[in-house]
């Protein structure tokens, strides 16, 4: 089951949940309370208006899996979100959490009444919870439409899971799939991201009765069952198995009161270091401080001399560079098994240095600034840069200064 992020109708409300009180739904939508008397019946609600939801409120008295689906097999199509609600103190705000969403019913035959166009949150609910679904029409143009649902329960606990087996077949690359992190020690490592691995896992879950159920690649959850990923690589630091470092690349993965460790590979491949420089468009100078992206996570930033330096898997990538004051500059970069065409500090990158409001654009209000902020020592080569920069001529004076 896949989450979606929230729309902009959904994430408006979200907003005013967390810091308004329940009964803020009455305003906008009807609120329904699930019970078990609820099961197996139709739940005729009628949506409110414009890109609303109507909302059901559950607590389970016995763990299981619940599912809450639309009905209608021929008339709009409907979509649905699940949250838990966190109170960060007894006098607010409070912050919803999704667990789910969906816009389609896949396995609709197996439902009485559902449509295949219309939403089914299938998921494990914990006893003494409360849970919060939200459900409307998939379309916000649709309003004061009725919606039908039905609320079941699949199965309550009464089998424990024996055991979790995970396959994926992805791997990461050494120093490539994350970015540099500096931990509580101030030591520099290599954090790798685990979306790659998570979109590629599927996992078979056993349980003592004999059932036997399996994910799809990518899936948050297994038949309802929620997936978690954990790790700790701050503290554990991942390697490849053949770098001195290394211990292990754990990622625990867990549903319900069962984990299993699985083992990350790391692929070392042969890495090629890629030096450059960062200058001052206007008049050369070097650039400090300035962060080099590649792939939109930070490599390495430039020293005083604005050099920067960085190891890479060979290949073509998207480089961008930014810094205070500095409008980001991106081009593409190719990490060359030639280690000696690496080297590109000769020709460096040029950027403008003059956004001295970070706006990300160059305007009037950065003059403006030269202006009244900088030392008169320092406005001549400013002035110069923004001029050269923008097209403005000296007579423009008094147009940048209103």
């Amino acid at each position: 089951m896949k989450l979606k992020k929230l729309t902009a109708g959904l994430l408006a409300t979200a907003l005013l949940l967390t810091s308004l009180a329940f009964g803020i739904f009455n305003a906008y939508g009807e609120t329904i309370t699930l019970t078990e008397a609820s099961f197996g019946k139709d739940i005729v609600s009628t949506n409110a208006g414009y890109d609303d939801n109507i909302w059901y409120v559950f607590t389970p008295s016995q763990s299981g899996i619940y599912t809450l689906y639309g009905l209608s097999k021929n008339t709009y199509a409907t979509e649905g979100y699940l949250f838990t609600k966190t109170v960060m103190s007894s006098s607010g705000p409070k912050v919803y959490n999704q667990l789910a969403y969906s816009s389609s019913n896949p396995n609709a035959s197996e439902y009485e009444g559902a449509g295949s166009r219309q939403f089914c949150l299938k998921y494990h609910l914990d006893a003494g919870t409360t849970y919060y679904y939200a459900a409307g029409f998939f379309s916000p143009d649709r309003t004061k439409n009725e919606l039908s649902v039905r609320f079941i329960c699949e199965s309550y606990d009464t089998a424990e899971i024996v055991k979790i087996t995970p396959y994926c077949t992805a791997e990461l690359s050494w120093y490539t799939d994350g970015e540099w992190k500096t931990d509580d020690d101030g030591e520099s490592y290599f954090y790798y991201n685990i979306s790659k691995i998570i979109q590629n896992m599927s996992l078979t879950v056993e349980f003592d009765d004999g059932t036997v159920l399996t994910s799809s690649p990518g899936d948050t959850a297994v038949e309802g069952y929620p997936i978690t990923y954990t790790h700790n690589q701050t503290n554990e630091h991942w390697y490849s198995r053949n770098s001195e470092g290394y211990t292990a690349n754990t990622l625990t993965i867990t549903v319900l009161n069962k984990s299993v460790d699985y083992e990350v590979i790391i692929n070392q491949s042969a890495l090629f270091t890629v030096k450059g420089k960062v200058v001052d468009d206007y008049d050369n100078s070097p650039i400090a401080n300035a962060t080099v992206k590649l792939s939109n996570a930070a490599v390495a930033s430039t020293g005083s001399d604005g050099t920067f330096s960085f190891v890479y898997a060979p290949g073509k990538y998207k480089v961008s560079v930014s810094g205070e004051s500095v409008l980001e500059r991106t081009f593409t970069l190719t990490v060359d098994i030639n280690d000696s065409v690496n080297d590109h500090t000769s020709t460096p990158v040029g950027v403008k240095n003059i956004d001295y409001v970070n706006d990300g654009i160059i305007n009037g209000r950065d003059y403006a600034y030269i202006k009244t902020s900088l030392a008169p020592s320092a406005q001549t080569k400013a002035k110069g840069a923004f001029y050269a920069d923008t097209g403005f001529e000296k007579s423009d004076y008094p147009k940048l200064e209103l």
